[in-house]
């Protein structure tokens, strides 16, 4: 029935999402209610919903009260009535973000009773056309926390778990308030706890494999070499597959770690020249290319595509904003300068990867009787396309932006506003879509 319904939902879209368009859209609660956007709070899947979380935090208590949900459509409409929980009884409460695969959301939060009670990481999966969810799993930490969750679509949610005293890790299965099954993995030299740890989903339609869930991470035990793995598992039962592991060069630093698109893990490492070393371990079913070299001066952060790239964000030995892509079977691509920015000075940069390499660069300025969100768009060779701006953002707000995956392309961005009235919302702007 799941299944079904997802693929209505996907179905119904299609038509809607060849002819997709920039729009914008806040989401607020009047004066009295402050709209944030929470952390990780902006997901889209392939069908062009968008899921934001949110959360108010009320002057009277100077805490989070509620938390809400909202689906907005390819075309930056509200399809149904958004989900809402409230903090309640409860001492402690905060979003902790969402996601969101074929219509199926996945929303994870944190939840304190009272003073004498654990933390509780909470996670439920909310079905296509849907506002609330039919069940919380609940994982005191007792013994580790959640570090990562992935929505799986029809087959449910996947929270990887960080165990305490060098354990491992463990990944929780489920689609209601009780596990499907919970796997524990230590990879590590006994007593090491996994560092870098992320987790990733690949549809079993997309390989022909069995293990479409794998964990990425990291081990150090100060004296040897750096190792990098992945450990992948079936998602009916749990079962691991083997370990796939690589150990870096002696004296290199693991800078980023991260899943591609075409869920690849990605890792790349500082050495002691000037150039640093990218190193892959390849998709299910698929061999794992040789390290490259990256000349570049810094690297900043990752940036997955909507497509089939993992861009690789830093600057050049001139300071400048460069970016290099990994594709599937592909060497990594030299670094290119984003010479589209040199139109504004100054750096802080941010940056999003989308369909056809083309990028979103933004970053929250404050020259002005407000802050403003700048946004350029930039072609697959770092040349200017477009730029924009959000007025009135909220001081101290931290954007976040996501490719859109339809043939538009273009992306979703999110950041809170304060209009004239004093409103707080989030105002969401689909920007850089293609006509």
């Amino acid at each position: 029935m799941r299944g079904m319904l997802c693929a209505a939902v996907t179905a119904a879209l299609a038509s809607a999402n060849a002819g997709a368009a920039d729009w914008t859209k806040v989401l607020d609660s009047g004066p009295g209610f402050p709209t944030r956007l929470a952390v990780r709070g902006l997901a889209i899947d392939d069908a062009g919903f968008v899921a934001v979380q949110t959360y108010n935090r009320l002057a009277w208590s100077g805490q989070i009260e509620f938390i809400h949900e909202y689906t907005l459509d390819a075309n930056g409409q509200v399809p149904w009535i958004w989900g809402l929980v409230g903090r309640g009884y409860s001492e402690g409460f905060a979003p902790r973000g969402v996601d969101q695969r074929d219509g199926f959301r996945l929303i994870a939060l944190e939840r304190t009773d009272d003073a004498w009670s654990p933390v509780r990481d909470e996670l439920a999966v909310v079905q296509p056309g849907s506002s609330q969810p039919s069940g919380w799993l609940s994982e005191p930490r007792i013994d580790g926390h959640v570090v990562g969750a992935v929505s799986g679509g029809h087959e449910g949610g996947f929270a990887l778990r960080a165990l305490d005293a060098g354990a491992g890790f463990e990944v929780v299965a489920f689609d209601g308030p009780s596990p499907r099954w919970r796997t524990t993995v230590q990879p590590c030299a006994p007593g090491a706890a996994p560092q870098h740890l992320t987790i990733d989903y690949a549809s079993p339609l997309a390989w022909p494999m069995p293990h479409a869930v794998s964990v990425a991470g990291s081990c150090d035990d100060g004296i040897g070499p750096v190792q990098i793995f992945v450990q992948r598992f079936d998602t009916q039962d749990g079962t691991p597959a083997a370990l796939d592991a690589r150990f870096a060069n002696p004296d290199a630093e693991l800078l980023q770690l991260a899943f591609s698109p075409t869920h690849e893990a990605v890792a790349v490492f500082g050495t002691p020249w000037p150039h640093k070393e990218v190193h892959r371990i390849g998709a299910p079913g698929a061999p794992s290319l040789p390290p490259d070299l990256l000349f570049m001066d810094q690297v900043t952060a990752f940036a997955p595509g909507a497509g089939d790239g993992l861009a690789i964000v830093g600057t050049d030995f001139a300071g400048e904003p460069a970016v290099a892509t990994v594709k599937p079977f592909q060497p990594t691509s030299f670094p290119l300068p984003q010479a589209g920015l040199s139109a504004f000075p100054g750096g802080g940069w941010a940056f999003a990867s989308g369909r056809d390499d083309r990028r979103l660069a933004f970053r929250v300025e404050t020259g002005g009787l407000t802050p403003l969100l700048r946004l350029v768009g930039l072609d697959a060779f770092g040349g200017l396309e477009w730029t924009g701006t959000i007025a009135d953002v909220l001081d101290g707000s931290v954007p976040q932006a996501i490719p859109a995956k339809d043939p538009a392309g273009g992306f979703v961005v999110a950041v809170d506003t304060q209009d004239a009235n004093g409103t707080i919302g989030v105002h969401v702007q689909r920007a850089g879509s293609l006509p």
